[in-house]
């Protein structure tokens, strides 16, 4: 009968060394693939919340129409402009000239932000606390952040851009601290593609985007 003839220690050495050379080929690549399929996950939300958030954005147009119209009408007394305001959630008229404003949604409630991300307040709005506390802040917080995570149906963490009533950028993430980022109409490989510092940007989470990053008008890159 014949010996049965085992690995030497050379062979081992061998298959050993060629497993670790597959596995530092192998483990970057699928790290890197995992990635890119999470950014680009994200990505696609962000486009879903975009379309959503436009939706019930231009609801807001509607509903404050009449009511901008009502504070801005010549000879309006301050009683009538306190009545407007309490119709209105995304300007005071008499400030806010270039209409432009943030909402963060932190996965269960959301609220009107400054460009930092911190919530509201009649200081970080440049309104008085009399103009701050007369607008119909928490009622659209709630509808705007609603209807957007029940088009979306998912987890998520979100802070849109608005300016004259049209959606300029979205930015979501799964949580809070993910530094996989989707965004949309700009994403971070077309910032990456245009020599923006994408590592930096993304550094600053979802809550501390600078979302003009985001929308269509890239030139400073």
């Amino acid at each position: 009968m014949r010996k049965q003839k085992g690995f030497t220690l050379i062979e081992l050495v061998i298959v050993v060394a060629i497993i670790g050379i597959l596995l530092g080929v192998l483990v970057p690549s699928w790290g890197y693939f995992l990635q890119r399929g999470r950014i680009k996950a994200q990505n696609n939300k962000a486009k879903t919340i975009f379309n959503a958030a436009q939706t019930i954005v231009t609801d807001l147009n509607f509903a404050e129409r009449r009511y901008v119209n009502a504070y801005n009408k010549t000879g309006a007394t301050e009683a009538e402009k306190k009545a407007a305001l309490a119709h209105l959630y995304s300007q005071v008229p008499s400030v806010d000239t270039t209409r432009e404003w943030y909402y963060f949604w932190d996965g269960a409630t959301g609220y009107r932000c400054d460009a930092s991300g911190a919530k509201l307040t009649a200081d970080n709005a440049g309104y008085t606390s009399d103009q701050f506390a007369a607008l119909e802040i928490d009622e659209w917080d709630e509808k705007i952040g609603n209807y957007i995570d029940k088009i979306v149906d998912d987890d998520i963490i979100f802070k849109i851009y608005v300016k004259d009533y049209k959606v300029q950028s979205v930015v979501s993430s799964r949580f809070v601290t993910d530094r996989y980022i989707g965004a949309y109409p700009t994403t971070t490989d077309m910032l990456d593609d245009l020599g923006a510092d994408v590592g930096a940007i993304r550094g600053r989470r979802v809550i501390g985007a600078r979302m003009q990053d985001f929308d269509l008008d890239t030139s400073e890159f």
